[in-house]
């Protein structure tokens, strides 16, 4: 008799440890480590260097990838219009420059005169006119500075866009942890107000959490 109470004691004590290392193993298994989510830092110091070095770097280290298009587009039309703007400039700059020690054709070598023919490529204009040759040179300095100021105009457009793109960056840079969820909360509580003399009486405070 006392082998069996001995050895039912035995039995109990043994599953119940049994169970509990059992429930242990499960309810550490159960238990999973939460591993903060770290999200990642944007410096708006950095994004701003980062887009004065080169155009769209900024845009590329805040992960706003859709503005490359726009800012590279802006870029490449300042840089078409600057060229050709350029271009123009120079060719009549040549032209005025060959025109202008002359007050006529009659001491103009015959390369010159042609060179003119061939720029102006207007056979209404007759050169070896006073009054068409006057007009001649009127019209290739008005031409002249008329590209000058055009392309002139293009680099600043080239650098405000440098800087529009320098601004964007940090802007973005600065709102990228802003919270824009629709989670509005609205809290109406109590205030004791003391108007300054021994009464103290109830006011409300209203306050939106967004």
């Amino acid at each position: 008799m006392k082998n069996i109470i001995a050895g039912l004691i035995f039995s109990v004590l043994f599953m119940t440890f049994t169970l509990k290392s059992g429930a242990q193993s499960v309810a550490n298994d159960s238990i999973k480590k939460t591993v903060p989510v770290e999200t990642p830092k944007i410096s708006p110091k950095k994004a701003s260097i980062y887009a004065a070095l080169f155009p769209g770097l900024g845009q590329i280290y805040n992960k706003k990838y859709w503005k490359l298009p726009i800012v590279y587009g802006g870029y490449v039309g300042l840089i078409y219009i600057f060229g050709w703007n350029n271009n123009n400039y120079n060719d009549y700059a040549q032209a005025y420059r060959t025109i202008a020690p002359y007050t006529s054709t009659a001491n103009m070598p015959a390369a010159d005169k042609q060179f003119l023919i061939d720029f102006i490529k207007n056979p209404s204009i007759n050169l070896d006119n006073p009054s068409h040759f006057t007009y001649a040179v009127t019209s290739l300095k008005s031409g002249k500075d008329f590209f000058r100021r055009n392309r002139d105009l293009t680099i600043i457009a080239i650098a405000a866009l440098h800087i529009l793109s320098i601004i964007d960056a940090s802007v973005d840079a600065n709102l990228f942890d802003f919270d824009i969820s629709n989670d509005l909360t609205l809290k109406v509580q109590p205030v004791p107000i003391n108007p300054g003399g021994r009464n103290t009486i109830m006011g409300m405070n209203l306050a939106v959490n967004f």
